[in-house]
């Protein structure tokens, strides 16, 4: 059932606030590790969680704030696209925007976890028919979806998605990603200024803009786009916003299982941002989604509900008043 927008075009009549453009995976997380694997040698860890992953973390982390998202992504027919299926479900997340594939497609990733950091090994098939497809099918999904943000990787793909969710009103989020080639090729410097945020950790910041202090690198960043946001683990959040500077500290917190740390804390800052908060209260809403996330094992399971946050807020004395009211 469908109705007009005020662009004239056909639309969803969806509630989402937001739309999440990216594949869930399958996390394997090892926690509690005496040391790093060395070859040859076998070490056991502490616990083992099984958690969906992958684009779903931010998903999950935003519905728990009361933020209807959408995750326009894709699952195959496998066990562990049943396992992704199932969790999303778990979490009340509609399944309806997912592009479901009747071939094996699974998205694995092993995470080991020690000394506060982390390890991933992943397993993806290849298979750029379900590329193309999958692409195919997203910008479909953006171009009758209205209102709200979409949230993406930096790809060479945003281009065509940020076109078509601005035609819709909606702003655009983007989140780097790990892929050394592409942070340092001079294509993701081009695409940035297309995002109304982009948001990067510090590693990422660095390879970027070739700056190894973190101070530095954030300035370097916020030269190439309007509004750049890095997350920088212990040291809080900092942004960049038309060359003015913020900076949040974050509480200290026992790291049991980075994962997802960062796409919590995105969800967070969008929350703040949704509802009109100065840029440091975005920043630190952020830094406590982060880490109440690291608490827990899995990417999301440690995710605060609207509830909780709030009441973290208020206890760290976070300005909950829109800017310039």
């Amino acid at each position: 059932m469908c109705h007009m927008c005020r662009s004239g075009l056909e639309c969803f009549v969806l509630p989402y606030d937001v739309l999440v453009i990216g594949r869930p995976s399958c996390d394997l997380v090892f926690t509690g590790l005496p040391s790093w694997p060395n070859v040859g040698r076998e070490i056991f860890a502490q616990s083992l969680t099984v958690s969906a992953g992958g684009a779903f973390n931010a998903v999950a982390a935003l519905h728990r704030l009361g933020l209807e998202s959408g995750l326009v992504g894709f699952v195959g027919s496998d066990s562990w696209s049943e396992r992704c299926l199932d969790a999303i479900r778990s979490e009340g997340v509609p399944t309806d925007l997912l592009l479901a594939l009747d071939r094996p497609l699974p998205s694995v990733s092993v995470c080991l976890t020690h000394a506060g950091d982390r390890g991933f090994v992943t397993y993806e098939p290849p298979a750029e028919d379900v590329r193309d497809a999958f692409i195919e099918h997203a910008l479909d999904v953006v171009v009758r979806q209205c209102g709200g943000y979409l949230l993406c990787w930096l790809t060479d793909q945003l281009p065509a998605f940020a076109a078509a969710a601005r035609a819709r009103g909606m702003r655009v989020l983007v989140d780097c990603g790990w892929n050394e080639t592409w942070l340092a090729s001079e294509q993701i410097r081009a695409l940035m200024p297309l995002a109304d945020v982009v948001f990067a950790n510090e590693p990422e910041a660095s390879m970027i803009t070739g700056e190894a202090d973190p101070l530095l690198a954030v300035r370097r960043l916020g030269e190439l786009a309007p509004f750049v946001v890095v997350k920088r683990g212990v040291a809080g959040s900092s942004a960049v916003v038309e060359g003015r500077e913020y900076h949040a500290p974050t509480e200290p917190v026992e790291v049991v299982d980075a994962t997802g740390a960062g796409d919590c804390f995105s969800a967070g800052f969008l929350y703040g941002w949704h509802r009109g908060l100065a840029v440091e209260s975005c920043l630190r809403l952020g830094n406590i989604c982060g880490g109440m996330s690291v608490a827990v094992p899995g990417g999301y399971a440690g995710a605060p509900t609207e509830a909780e946050l709030l009441l973290r807020a208020q206890h760290c004395g976070i300005s909950l008043v829109p800017a310039g009211a």
